[in-house]
């Protein structure tokens, strides 16, 4: 936005997705809110019931999609790439006990929940500042630009600075593939030989003629 003009501004869709992000956050956070409260209270107050073990079951994977879904949507307004949140635990085939103890003993979950949760004071305080830039932004497009005033599109930049600092604010708490790969090793198959790079006293598995399991040794100059 260094060289850029005001036509450049309006044409190129980047105002309308900050104004869009914007007001996103605000509306999407009340709406998150409402659900997480009216989900949590409603669930935790059966819980003594049998169906407010399926329904919390339900409210905390939901509050993991939620999360998930908002933000590859804001990151999709604010034209980002970012990678997929990292899943720290497996529910494929798990029971309706293992499920919730899962969930529930999950780090991603309570980030998850705090994520959505922050987004509305976020997107509240982001949204009084847009309303304040709104008219100072008119009168730098509308009064000054045409004076051949340049203010090298201020009001411009600080809807930027605004919209991208309302979506980091929250995105951090939620941890992405690439972080989690490069902080775990690969888990590895038990057939599989743990070779090095010199290939020196490394214990492998092979399978015996009765289908059992067995370690082997290699050892250094076979």
């Amino acid at each position: 936005m260094d060289d850029s003009n005001w036509l450049d501004a309006l044409s190129d869709g980047k105002v309308f997705r900050h104004w869009l992000a914007l007001f996103g956050q605000f509306f999407l956070g009340v709406l998150y809110f409402t659900l997480l409260v009216a989900g949590y209270a409603t669930s935790i107050g059966l819980s003594f019931v049998l169906i407010g073990i399926p329904l919390l079951l339900f409210t905390l994977a939901s509050t993991r999609t939620l999360a998930d879904i908002d933000r590859r949507l804001m990151a999709a307004v604010l034209d980002l790439d970012v990678p997929r949140t990292a899943e720290d635990i497996d529910l494929r085939g798990a029971k309706l006990g293992e499920r919730l103890g899962l969930l529930l003993g999950s780090s991603l979950t309570y980030r998850s929940l705090f994520y959505l949760l922050l987004k509305m004071p976020i997107g509240v305080i982001a949204f009084m500042a847009s309303m304040i830039l709104l008219p100072l932004m008119a009168l730098e497009l509308l009064i000054l630009a045409p004076l051949t005033i340049d203010l090298h599109l201020l009001t411009a930049r600080l809807l930027r600075w605004l919209a991208m600092g309302s979506y980091r604010a929250v995105d951090w708490l939620l941890p992405v593939e690439a972080e989690r790969g490069a902080a775990e090793k690969p888990k590895r198959s038990r057939l599989e030989l743990a070779d090095d790079e010199d290939g020196e006293g490394d214990e492998g598995y092979y399978i015996d003629s009765e289908g059992e399991i067995q370690p082997s040794i290699r050892r250094a100059g076979r």
